[in-house]
């Protein structure tokens, strides 16, 4: 039997069409895909300015840097998520302050966000995990009581939707808001490796393009005005990734019908729980999540399904886990701050969601998983 892959990357005629135009161009760094893909991704979402960058990880950075986040500054991040935001965070000496994700969202709770906050609070790290989005508007209020920064991570839910908008595209002045997302392979839109920063402000946008080309002045070869770095995305994957936004409404629907087949099938399926999702959001997912009854289950599970060659994951893991990280050093974390994140992580189960998956495959999926349950 075929292998079903977790992560499959949907690469068509397209795609290597515009690879090979930007082979021909000489242009194989900048080039004129750069320009016309962040165009297209700012029309796309409705938003004002689109930010490439080389990935999702200096997306964060080159935020980061913007905000001029210094030791001794905190952001507030969730109990569970995926490893490299946390990463430059602690790279800037910075410190990342802990609230637990909600049991049944597994999503950052914007009650223990507000217990959270002090004086030193610079950001709120809002990622939607697995592809849910989370409470957005709650989260939202939070920050705007304080005035606080919030940036964004749609790595894992890019061109979702709360009350019909896409996310990223928020216009509310209230709001202090930068979101960003990974255009890694596994990721629903992809530039093979490769970031995107949205933002509604100009002042923002003209300044994470300078920090990103180095910190140069406009127009003056070798001269600069402020300490920057090489954030740059190639024009061989932006190429990429403008092919890719072409098919962008055949995505969102392919991921939908995805999401709701396995919503039919496990939700009445005894021993699991599916992932709480926000009333009045369209969630395009990077995974499908699935929580079981019995932890105990969840190895086993794994285990079977991969040596019959379905890839499944097991779930991100709690960021006190990472000794190396020393997130007790700040008093502001303590070990309630992973009560939830603890027991949910060992009773996840990631599935997947990528857009070559056929129905028929993620048949098979259910009736391994609905066989070794029984």
């Amino acid at each position: 039997m075929k292998n079903i892959n977790f992560a499959e990357p949907l690469i068509g005629s397209e795609e290597k069409k515009n690879i090979i135009d930007a082979i021909n161009s000489k242009w194989l760094g900048k080039g004129k895909y750069v320009e016309e893909f962040e165009n297209k991704f700012s029309k796309t979402l409705n938003v004002k300015n689109s930010i490439s960058v080389n990935n999702g990880t200096n997306a964060f950075l080159l935020i980061l840097m913007h905000l001029k986040i210094k030791p001794g500054d905190e952001i507030i991040v969730p109990s569970l998520c995926y490893i490299s935001p946390i990463h430059m965070i602690k790279l800037l000496g910075a410190t990342p302050i802990i609230a637990d994700v909600n049991s049944d969202s597994y999503q950052i709770c914007p009650i223990n966000i507000q217990k959270k906050i002090s004086k030193k609070t610079k950001a709120i790290l809002m990622i939607h995990n697995y592809g849910s989005v989370c409470g957005y508007n709650d989260i939202c209020k939070v920050a705007n009581k304080k005035g606080i920064q919030i940036i964004e991570d749609m790595s894992e839910t890019i061109f979702s939707k709360i009350n019909n908008i896409f996310l990223g595209s928020n216009k509310s002045k209230k709001t202090k808001i930068i979101s960003f997302s990974s255009l890694h392979s596994t990721k629903t839109i992809t530039t093979g490796e490769g970031g995107i920063i949205f933002t509604n402000s100009n002042k923002i946008s003209e300044n994470l393009k300078n920090l990103r080309d180095h910190g140069i002045k406009k127009g003056k070869a070798y001269h600069y005005k402020q300490i920057g770095g090489n954030f740059r995305m190639s024009n061989l994957l932006a190429s990429l990734g403008l092919a890719q936004l072409l098919k962008v409404r055949n995505i969102i629907k392919k991921k939908t019908e995805l999401n709701n087949y396995y919503n039919n099938k496990f939700k009445n399926l005894e021993g699991c729980i599916l992932q709480k999702e926000e009333l009045h959001t369209k969630p395009i997912k990077w995974s499908y999540v699935i929580k079981f009854k019995n932890s105990n289950l969840v190895k086993e599970i794994i285990r079977n399904l991969n040596i019959k060659n379905t890839v499944v994951r097991p779930s991100f893991r709690p960021l006190d886990e990472f000794k190396y990280l020393n997130i007790y050093k700040s008093k502001m974390n303590n070990k309630k701050d992973f009560i939830n994140a603890r027991k949910i992580c060992s009773q996840l189960i990631l599935l997947p969601m990528h857009l070559n998956l056929k129905k028929k495959q993620a048949l098979i999926i259910y009736n391994k998983i609905s066989s070794l349950l029984k």
